[in-house]
């Protein structure tokens, strides 16, 4: 691909920015591709603050599967997210997740809820519900940077920088093995396979589906490690908007 142009939650509004950036960089791109902590790592370095929708939409899925509904129910599903307090932290440097005031961060990676996120993240209803949620999140802060799966192409399409990360299946398969402590090579493979699998849900969903934005710079981190995937989009904002980065 060529490079183109190419809940209830904490507020974002009371970060203060300290790095000469304003503005919104949307991180994209699929599953594995490092997305959170490069995001994190850009907001550390600009002093801005950091949304983490995929968080969301896993806090989500979450009450989803308590409520014991079934993923084909697209109206209990909605049902289930919606009457659930999600609250996902925006501070890059703690990672906060809770439903319903339970602490859910790290249940979230886990594969009962990466095997559900895709449908429950498919339902129109459900996505209209977040989206609205990081809109408004997003209007509170000075500076900001947002990650998921439909930020440059649908949450906010008027960013000042939108970038879509992304990454061969295979390294990004072991990246994910590494932050699991998985070691055996079939069960790496079989990361690699629900990796494409989910690329292939996702990319053909009817609603928002994952695809870089017009005007989205493309970066592939296949041959960099995450300090350089970071210093890269930290170029690209300073090219962008002129911002220093935070002392």
């Amino acid at each position: 691909m060529s490079e183109r142009q190419r809940a209830d939650t904490t507020g974002l509004g009371d970060r203060a920015v300290t790095g000469g950036f304003t503005g919104q960089i949307t991180l994209d791109g699929p599953s594995g591709t490092g997305k959170s902590s490069v995001a994190r790592g850009v907001a550390a370095r600009l002093g801005a603050a950091y949304l983490d929708t995929g968080a969301m939409y896993r806090a989500a899925t979450v009450a989803v599967l308590d409520a014991g509904v079934g993923l084909d129910d697209e109206i209990a599903v909605a049902r289930a997210v919606t009457g659930a307090r999600i609250e996902v932290g925006t501070d890059a440097g703690t990672e906060v997740v809770r439903v319903d005031g339970v602490d859910v961060a790290e249940r979230i990676r886990g594969a009962e809820v990466t095997r559900a996120v895709s449908p429950v993240s498919a339902v129109p209803a459900v996505r209209r519900h977040l989206v609205a949620q990081q809109r408004d999140l997003v209007a509170e802060a000075d500076a900001v940077v947002v990650e998921g799966r439909d930020i440059g192409t649908v949450v906010l399409p008027d960013a000042t920088l939108k970038i879509y990360l992304t990454a061969a299946p295979e390294v990004r398969a072991q990246r994910r093995a590494g932050q699991l402590g998985v070691t055996d090579p079939d069960k790496i493979a079989a990361l690699a396979q629900d990796l494409r699998r989910r690329d292939e849900y996702d990319s053909s969903r009817a609603d928002s589906p994952l695809r870089p934005a017009a005007d989205a710079v493309v970066v592939d981190s296949t041959d960099l490690d995450q300090q350089g995937v970071v210093a890269r989009i930290v170029e690209l904002a300073a090219s962008t908007v002129g911002a220093g980065e935070r002392a």
